[in-house]
């Protein structure tokens, strides 16, 4: 013991020698008598009685957060046990004023010749921490958040968030930085209000924060955002991302935030005020999306590689026979072969390198019209003009040099206008169309009818043609409502002088229908997928030619009236509807074999019959075994209804019968409407 007493006397001259000529504190804590030793320095600031034999450690814990004893309680035993032979923590302490001062304290163990533990000495800085302190808010800052996830959750399963602060920066704005400054105090008090154990907090960059919940459970994730949202209401919204992390994936550390960080991104974009948990499929999304973006640049870069046209026929409407085709970019991605358009396009358009593909677009699509004329004349080509090329200065000079360096008359070229949504400056709009237009150049508007208030183009910008979008096409033969719709819009454009081509044909009944409806112009897969430069000239002009000229002319021949189908599908059920709805007893049947195809509801009540399907109209109206002798069907006509009196039996009612022949799924069928008529005085 003496030999210890000693040791220490020695090591406490030692850090009093060494205190002056370091900011930290040092201590000397003693194993075997728990009694911790400082220099005057530590005692000056914070309530602490200096004494020569030491203080009792219970009476350091007394200043330390009571929130943090525990884990100082946990690796103090450790080294009593021998299991660790350094202290190294970061904890709280309180001053004299009760202010919370974050330190760092560090120390190694010294043994007996024994191998006993017998002293801990180390030093307490406070200097150390203030780098890793956010001023601001008192939570730990980005670069604390950064160390910490380096170091592994060994065995620990647990969730990372990230929180931000919706429209922060339009609260500074609208505010002023001072009021911003303010909300982000109150949320970080707000954390620590509501901080449990295993749950450590910093403040990131601007409006982020991060909370990392060991141990914890997604319902405690979730309880903790919901009470700051609910604390917050009165100041701002909060959304956030989650990432799980469990005892497994720890080496993946180091992206735990770039995961959270994605989930805030993707909850912010869907509307903001709400909390996303990761998803890796998103995720993966996102990073394909980023590398796409570069594999573009990289390709404008390189002379447009990668970058290629396909070309689909466009069909003279009633001439049926080749108009021209329309130009449709393609990109072949190094890594992921051919890329949807609906993919990368939007990404050329947001960093504007549609711009520089457009004019390679123009010339490359130019060229090809000009080699295709020598086999069609009259050959037109249609290109699609991004409005993020139109509000390019020289757009109008641009597009005029093509013609000029290609020889391309303007006649032959329709420029397609996208995302008309856009296109509400008319007068800026009119001004670039009317120059092309003094050079025979056509405008086209696509895919009208799905933007915001399209049909305002037609009396608002000065246009030569609409592109039905595919939409409407679909299914034309048996929606009667987009029958109707398709059939006003057209007329519209043919009052304005308008040509219309109507996209996404796929079907021969599709195109029946049309016929009936006499666009320009016609477009889709029935007559031509999209093909390379050199598919198209084979089919079109070369060995193929003969062949697709015989398809074209036998969907010529394709001439269903539809007004003769109206009965059809969907429009069938729009007819019965209506028909339910009538006082009169109405059915139709077969001429032939008197099946019947439709009763209505008045009908199936009065017969007692709701099964009527491959029923006779003979057995379920009249209650006979066999057809009526006088059944008038075969007098009938479609041109008018014959009225005729009919006793039935089985209902014991006297009726006014109404007949005629209608079309009904593909063939002619007998209507019948039938009045009630029993009681009434002749």
């Amino acid at each position: 013991m003496i030999h210890l007493e000693e040791e220490r006397k020695l090591y406490i001259k030692t850090m009093e020698f060494l205190s002056e000529s370091t900011d930290d504190y040092l201590y000397l804590y003693d194993l075997i008598c728990d009694k911790i030793y400082f220099t005057d320095k530590i005692c000056k600031k914070y309530n602490l009685t200096p004494d020569e034999g030491g203080m009792l450690l219970k009476e350091w814990k007394k200043i330390v957060y009571p929130e943090d004893q525990k884990r100082l309680e946990d690796d103090i035993d450790s080294i009593h046990k021998g299991i660790t032979d350094n202290h190294n923590m970061e904890y709280r302490i309180l001053d004299k004023e009760k202010n919370i001062v974050w330190i760092s304290c560090r120390g190694i163990v010294l043994k007996s010749t024994k191998g006993k533990p017998v002293f801990l000495i180390g030093s307490i800085s406070e200097q150390a921490m203030f780098y890793k302190i956010d001023p601001l808010t008192g939570l730990w800052n980005f670069e604390k958040f950064n160390e910490d996830m380096l170091k592994n959750h060994n065995n620990l399963d647990g969730y990372l968030m990230v929180i931000g602060i919706d429209n922060f920066r339009d609260i500074n704005i609208k505010d002023g930085r001072t009021y911003g400054n303010h909300i982000l105090k109150i949320i970080a008090d707000l954390i620590k209000k509501y901080m449990s154990k295993n749950i450590m907090c910093y403040r990131l960059d601007g409006d982020q924060f991060a909370i990392d919940f060991y141990n914890k459970t997604e319902n405690d994730v979730r309880k903790f955002y919901d009470t700051l949202k609910y604390e917050l209401l009165e100041y701002c919204t909060l959304s956030a991302g989650v990432v799980k992390y469990t005892s497994e994936n720890t080496n993946e550390n180091m992206s735990f935030y770039q995961y959270a960080d994605t989930a805030l991104e993707r909850a912010k974009k869907e509307g903001k005020n709400t909390m996303l948990f990761f998803s890796f499929q998103k995720y993966k999304k996102k990073i394909d999306k980023i590398r796409l973006q570069d594999e573009l640049r990289d390709a404008v870069a390189n002379g447009f590689k990668g970058f290629y046209l396909c070309y689909q026929s466009q069909i003279d409407g009633s001439k049926f026979t080749l108009y021209g085709a329309e130009a449709l970019l393609r990109f072949k991605s190094p890594s992921r072969g051919d890329i949807s358009p609906t993919e990368f396009i939007p990404l050329l358009e947001h960093s504007r390198l549609i711009c520089q593909v457009g004019e390679w677009v123009l010339y490359t699509a130019a060229k090809q019209c000009i080699q295709w004329r020598k086999y069609a004349p009259n050959f037109h080509m249609s290109i699609n003009i991004s409005y993020v090329q139109l509000k390019q200065d020289d757009i109008v000079s641009t597009v005029l040099k093509v013609l000029k360096d290609t020889g391309l008359p303007g006649e032959a070229l329709t420029l397609e206008i996208t995302e008309s949504i856009q296109l509400q400056n008319y007068s800026f709009i009119n001004k670039i169309f009317y120059e092309w237009k003094r050079y025979g150049i056509k405008i086209a508007i696509d895919d009208f009818g799905t933007g915001y208030s399209t049909l305002s183009y037609l009396k608002g910008i000065d246009i030569d043609k609409i592109k039905i979008d595919k939409c409407f096409v679909s299914r034309i033969h048996c929606n009667a409502y987009n029958y109707r719709l398709l059939n006003n819009i057209i007329e519209l454009a043919r009052c304005a002088k308008i040509e219309v081509c109507c996209e996404g044909v796929e079907t021969e009944e599709e195109l029946g229908a049309l016929q009936e409806l006499r666009p320009n112009l016609l477009q889709g897969f029935l007559f031509a997928i999209p093909y390379n430069t050199e598919e198209f000239e084979k089919i079109n002009f070369q060995t193929g030619s003969k062949n697709n000229k015989e398809k074209l002319k036998r969907y010529q021949q394709i001439n269903f009236d539809y007004n003769q189908k109206v009965f059809n599908d969907i429009y069938i059920n729009e007819i019965a509807s209506l028909l339910d709805k009538m006082e009169e007893i109405i059915y139709v049947s077969d001429v032939d074999t008197n099946e019947l195809y439709y009763i209505n509801k008045i009908g199936r009540k009065l017969t007692g019959i709701y099964d009527y399907k491959g029923q006779k109209c003979f057995r379920t109206l009249l209650g006979r075994d066999q057809p009526c002798r006088d059944c008038i069907k075969r007098k009938l006509s479609q041109d008018s209804f014959i009225t005729w009196k009919r006793s039935n039996d089985l209902l014991k009612k006297n009726f006014i019968v109404k007949g005629k022949l209608i079309p009904w799924m593909g063939k002619m069928a007998c209507l019948e409407i039938v009045t009630d008529i029993t009681g009434d005085n002749d």
